[in-house]
């Protein structure tokens, strides 16, 4: 139950950078913590001075879309035909209004487009070259689609055509430099009116087909939040979150099963290891408990309270 009173011991904040197979010296990924820091210290700043969940997540993946260490805006991986094709979805957990778009790459922020489509329009789910349309119809900030494109996400391009594979942003140390670029993005809150939301961003898979749409820009899939229950962002191979509603499932869990965040999402995902699928999630409960499980060897998180120091790791299993 969330109530109009600011409470600034209610803040908490979760995010992601991504998950699967660590690069070479991946034990330390020093540039990616220190860019999740920054980020995470934004978040607790805005939410301090009064911000709203959905403004603190908004600001965070807008963030990891400018940093070029993650798969998300500038950095994103390539489709296979060189170019980049960017999904974001955004869920207010307050009232469940929503904002998601897929296969863009000319608007500058994806996640600023998708929360105004959450906002601006009657709609929910926009694509392609109409979603670019709306963008610049929207005075949004567009870009050409090579602002996006580094030269470590073309390397890994050439690599995965040699090979004649598809993979997650940063699997397979062959696609990858030591200081190769991390993963999708995404973020949780709760703010100090006890409201929850959800955000995620990303490039999708390396050397993917072209117009493949992964879980991160459908709602119950990749991305969702609900106050009373929980904020959602995943990360991972995206065709089993969505077979699986992995986000909407954890909630249910949670909602209707009355299983602890931590239990809801840890089930979760290893149903998705046992049916052959890999990533992780960041979970946030309506008590502000936080939960982050992942089945595949590595994933990039950080996670903060009220009153307690931000903590952000990259975690590999042994």
């Amino acid at each position: 139950m969330t109530t109009s009173t600011q409470d600034p011991n209610r803040i908490r904040f979760a995010l992601h950078g991504g998950a699967g197979d660590p690069p070479p010296g991946a034990g330390a990924q020093p540039e990616q913590r220190a860019a999740l820091q920054r980020v995470t210290a934004e978040a607790l700043a805005l939410l301090r001075d009064g911000a709203s969940a959905l403004d603190a997540v908004t600001r965070a993946v807008e963030l990891m879309e400018d940093c070029p260490l993650f798969n998300a805006g500038i950095g994103a991986v390539l489709s296979r035909d060189g170019q980049p094709e960017l999904d974001a979805a955004i869920v207010n957990g307050a009232d469940r209004a929503c904002g998601a778009v897929t296969g863009i790459s000319r608007v500058r922020s994806p996640i600023r487009f998708a929360r105004a489509i959450m906002e601006r329009t009657p709609h929910v789910f926009f694509g392609g070259a109409g979603a670019e349309r709306l963008a610049a119809e929207l005075g949004m900030e567009m870009v050409e689609p090579g602002f996006f494109i580094t030269a470590e996400r073309l390397h890994q391009l050439e690599a995965a055509r040699r090979a004649g594979a598809i993979t997650l942003d940063h699997d397979d140390h062959a696609f990858c430099d030591d200081d190769a670029a991390f993963g999708t993005v995404g973020a949780v809150a709760r703010d100090a009116q006890g409201h929850l939301a959800a955000a995620t961003s990303t490039g999708g898979l390396t050397n993917k087909h072209v117009g493949r749409v992964g879980d991160s820009p459908i709602v119950g899939a990749g991305t969702y939040a609900l106050n009373g229950a929980c904020a959602i962002s995943a990360t991972g191979h995206g065709e089993y979150f969505i077979r699986y509603t992995a986000a909407s499932e954890v909630c249910a869990r949670v909602r209707y099963r009355g299983e602890s965040i931590e239990a809801a999402s840890r089930e979760v995902i290893e149903e998705l290891k046992q049916a052959g699928g890999e990533g992780g999630l960041i979970a946030l409960d309506a008590q502000g408990n936080i939960a982050m499980p992942y089945s595949s060897p590595t994933m990039l998180r950080g996670q903060l309270s009220a009153g307690k120091a931000a903590e952000v790791v990259v975690e590999t299993k042994p």
